[in-house]
């Protein structure tokens, strides 16, 4: 019933709305040093994840 719900119009308006605020919630973290820094190298196949000092 649950999936139903979102399968509606305002039901998925609610949904990315709810996204929207969690994508800006980790936005802010990122600017504020709360999530480590990541940088992918995709023709070299590594990825490089930076965490900040404590």
């Amino acid at each position: 019933m649950g999936f139903a719900v979102f399968m509606t119009l305002p039901g998925l308006v609610i949904l990315l709305t709810l996204a929207a605020f969690a994508d800006q919630l980790l936005l802010r973290a990122g600017h504020f040093g709360l999530l480590p820094c990541t940088t992918i190298d995709l023709e070299g196949g590594s990825a490089v994840v930076r965490r900040p000092r404590s």
